[in-house]
């Protein structure tokens, strides 16, 4: 996995382009959507973003169920979404898909405009999941979400500036009522 991500750096920086921002559509997938198959496929039936590719769905017999989905937003942007299911557990694990992008004309990474990182910050807050807690590094910036009962890590990374958005990924795990 280290040297998929390796190999993603290098080629991400040898290449020229840029990809839109992807944090709208993390926001809008992953995080106020991501806590529930549920609320993702409500989506697919709203029309707000749709299905690509269901690699194994999950097995109602089965525990724990588990499967991956692809999410096509309106923006053209990819997001892979995997997760587990268990009895009173649902975790999932929502991702910018960075090699498709790359292989869509080779780009050197995303860049967010100062409105575009404010934006997103404020909607975390105004989804009112929970205590926020932000952590800034060099590499990028986490978010831990915690909630009654979710808990949430968004994290963001760049490449140099906070402007320069490398990837972005939201882990979630929500305990369900008995």
């Amino acid at each position: 996995m280290r040297l998929i991500a390796a190999l993603a750096i290098i080629i991400i920086s040898s290449q020229v382009g840029a990809v839109a921002c992807p944090l709208d559509d993390t926001l809008k997938l992953c995080v106020l959507n991501g806590r529930s198959l549920a609320a993702l496929h409500s989506g697919v039936d709203r029309g707000d973003w749709k299905v690509d590719a269901i690699s194994s769905p999950p097995n109602a017999s089965s525990e724990p169920r588990t499967g991956s989905e692809v999410y096509t937003m309106p923006s053209g942007q990819r997001f892979a979404m995997l997760f587990r299911e268990y009895r009173n557990l649902f975790s999932a694990t929502c991702s910018f898909n960075l090699v498709l992008a790359l292989g869509k004309g080779g780009q050197e990474g995303m860049h967010c405009s100062n409105v575009e990182l404010e934006a997103f910050e404020a909607g975390l807050s105004a989804a009112s999941l929970g205590q926020i807690t932000k952590e800034r590094r060099q590499s990028g910036t986490a978010y831990l979400i915690e909630g009654q009962n979710t808990w949430m890590t968004v994290v963001v990374t760049n490449s140099g500036t906070p402007q320069d958005v490398s990837n972005a990924w939201v882990e979630t795990s929500v305990v369900k009522a008995p």
